[in-house]
């Protein structure tokens, strides 16, 4: 009894403490967010996917959710929705959500976190034809980009069926091979949805940490010291594709000059010219025909069913010149793009089918991620999309 009590005072002083401290960082946060807070749509960090509910301000009608990997991140192209929203300065922003290793599985919780926070109720997936490998996604991977604060947000979400829950928490536990940390969340959820006895500490004890780790989230977001907006302000439907598709033209060129396969310099040159007829088809026994992503991507369009999320997925190309020269089959490639093309059909959701760009040079800038003339066409895609009624 003794040691209940002692932790009930250790809650409560600490719960104390927590509301002192939220006063000053809230008000800073606040401050932060009037002044820049569009620009952490295109910041590359995550304290986006750690803590959804410090969005909730970002996330306006205006601002559209797209979901990716490591394609999404503002390198150098001119055509990226950072450089043509000056920043985050317009009347229409993209919160780009994901680096390398996120999948259709963390996508999924992504989608059921943010939806209590999304204004707007259109979401993009960007879908990676790499993601489709045999084994799918690996367990470090997947563990290595795993929120557990996201996942809680996902959990709660009142609109999400208990089925479908399950089915996400059967699923990440297959992953949790090696994360400890990552099971013992999943087994005190099957708990709960199996309405099994929820241990009321570990409740408690799960509450604080969310808001002290919320707390955490602003101050990480105070520290990132976002500019401000800059002065120019940008009316979207005002943007010149034809212009950007130019400039893209002209920018790949500069940057892709030593090679036949349309990859920039800096990339060839570290990863692919030491290595070039090792590689020489290498890829010849490739496929991205089976695979368990097919199964997340399934859990993640099922639960933009339930939500009601407005889906548009975007079906991008591998690089036809070095696919073909590392011999991965240009029928195994239909296959996949036909695959994509099916699901979308199949679960009446809107598709921006780019797979006609394999052989478009610049579309790509390397092997596998976005390039200039790539970003020019999901610029325009996702407004077109986010414009309709």
């Amino acid at each position: 009894m003794k040691k209940i009590v002692s932790f009930l005072i250790a809650c409560a002083l600490f719960a104390i403490t927590i509301t002192v401290i939220a006063d000053v960082i809230n008000v800073e946060y606040k401050d932060v967010i009037s002044r820049s807070g569009k620009i952490l749509c295109y910041e590359n960090n995550s304290v986006k996917s750690n803590c959804p509910e410090v969005l909730e301000e970002v996330l306006d009608d205006n601002t559209i959710v797209m979901l990716g990997s490591s394609e999404l991140p503002y390198y150098d192209e001119k055509s990226h929705p950072e450089i043509i929203t000056n920043h985050g300065n317009s009347d229409f922003n993209i919160m780009m959500i994901g680096v390398g290793n996120v999948q259709s599985l963390m996508h999924t919780i992504n989608a059921g976190g943010l939806e209590p926070y999304m204004k707007n109720k259109k979401i993009v997936l960007n879908l990676s034809p790499q993601w489709f490998s045999e084994g799918g996604i690996a367990p470090d991977a997947f563990s290595s980009r795993f929120s557990p604060r996201m996942l809680d947000s996902f959990m709660s979400n009142p609109h999400l069926s208990d089925d479908l829950k399950k089915r996400v928490l059967v699923r990440c536990e297959e992953l949790f091979v090696s994360y400890p940390e990552g099971q013992k969340q999943v087994d005190s959820y099957k708990k709960q949805t199996n309405g099994e006895f929820q241990n009321p500490i570990e409740a408690l004890t799960r509450g604080l940490t969310n808001s002290f780790s919320t707390l955490q989230s602003k101050k990480s977001i105070i520290d990132l010291d976002l500019k401000s907006y800059e002065e120019e302000y940008i009316e979207f439907d005002k943007v010149d594709y034809d212009v950007l598709m130019s400039e893209a033209q002209k920018q790949g060129e500069e940057e892709c000059t030593n090679n036949e396969f349309y990859i920039y310099d800096e990339y060839y040159d570290k990863y692919i010219k030491p290595n070039l007829q090792d590689l020489k088809d290498s890829m010849c026994n490739y496929s991205y025909s089976q695979s368990p992503e097919y199964n997340d991507l399934e859990l993640f369009l099922d639960v933009c069913e339930e939500l009601r999320l407005d889906l548009m997925l975007i079906n991008v190309p591998v690089n036809g010149y070095w696919y073909d020269y590392a011999g991965f089959p240009k029928s195994e490639r239909e296959e996949y793009y036909q695959k994509i093309r099916i699901i979308a059909e199949n679960h009446g959701v809107q598709l921006l089918d780019l797979s006609e760009h394999e052989y478009t040079p610049y579309f790509l800038k390397d092997i596998m991620h976005l390039g200039w003339k790539g970003w020019v066409y999901i610029d325009e895609g996702i407004y077109r999309f986010y414009k309709e009624n």
